[in-house]
């Protein structure tokens, strides 16, 4: 009797737990079964979610990459790296020039034609002549204001009358304001005959900032050879004269009134192996920063082992 009773018991536990008590009907439990599938399905692993947003970003640097912004930042390095190239054969170009005219200058003096070319002229520029004659002070110009060494003055330039009858342009040098007048630098006037060393030079070019000159006036503010030539009727040829070896001589002459002729150097400027390191200096800089900002992200995965490494070595 109390075996057959236990026997009962224990079928209707092990009834229980094989098939649990209907709370809802089957129609509910369906619906709930499938709501908690299309939610399983809905939420995804955190690792896929992490490579879904390195696709969005990678995207968006792949149309950032082949736009036309990044065409034109990469066009600053590019040009830059172009004219820092052609400051190079600028400064190839202008040594060359120096060798040559430091050559010319230490050549011995030649006599200058008496009829010279323009020809003669470009190919014997910052040579030394030997020129004679008498200088015409009654068409003498100047050419200014010039300052030397912060001083204020004038350009002599006086026409000279060669043998022959020519006449040709003569840069006698600088003199100061206060000696502009001839009357107060008599002895830069000398009566006769003058034997001159000078530089051959050509007309220089013609800046646009420059007043005109008004010839009727006698008022010059640059060396415009055409005109000043017309001016003084005389062949567009110049001539600069060289400043005595001796420093005491030129301050003597300065104090006597005499013009200060040019120094015997040369008076080229060259700049382009400054322009050079400052065209290539932003080509290095702006490389640089098109690299820095056209650079592949980094995505979140390989982020975080970057940083779980990192960690891990200071831990």
């Amino acid at each position: 009797m109390c075996g057959a009773r236990a026997a009962a018991n224990l079928g209707l536990f092990r009834a229980a737990f094989r098939q649990p008590p209907q709370l809802y009907s089957p129609a509910t439990n369906l619906l709930l079964n499938q709501r908690c599938q299309v939610r399983t399905q809905t939420i995804r692993p955190y690792s896929q979610r992490l490579d879904a947003d390195d696709s969005v970003s990678h995207a968006e640097w792949k149309s950032r990459l082949f736009s036309w912004k990044t065409i034109l930042m990469c066009s600053v390095p590019l040009i830059a790296f172009g004219l820092g190239t052609w400051q190079v054969q600028r400064l190839k170009w202008k040594l060359a020039l120096l060798d040559e005219v430091n050559d010319r200058m230490h050549r011995r003096p030649i006599a200058l034609p008496l009829r010279a070319t323009g020809d003669e002229i470009e190919q014997n520029e910052y040579r030394r002549v030997i020129v004679h004659g008498v200088f015409d002070y009654s068409k003498e110009m100047l050419v200014g204001p010039r300052s030397l060494e912060g001083e204020p003055g004038y350009i002599v330039v006086t026409p000279l009358v060669r043998e022959d009858g020519s006449r040709i342009l003569i840069n006698r040098g600088w003199v100061r304001r206060d000696l502009a007048d001839p009357k107060a630098r008599p002895q830069s006037q000398p009566a006769g005959s003058a034997t001159i060393v000078a530089f051959v030079r050509r007309a220089t070019a013609k800046n646009s900032f420059t007043p005109k000159p008004s010839p009727e006036k006698n008022q010059w503010f640059s060396i415009d050879l055409d005109v000043m030539s017309k001016h003084s009727d005389t062949q567009p040829v110049l001539l600069e004269v060289i400043q005595p070896d001796s420093v005491a001589t030129t301050i003597q002459n300065a104090s006597n009134g005499i013009p200060i002729g040019v120094p015997f150097q040369v008076d080229i400027r060259n700049n382009h192996l400054q322009y050079l390191i400052t065209w290539y200096t932003l080509a290095v800089i702006t490389s640089g920063m098109l690299f820095y900002a056209l650079r592949k992200p980094e995505g979140a995965m390989a982020k975080i082992q970057r940083l779980r490494s990192k960690a891990g070595r200071f831990s």
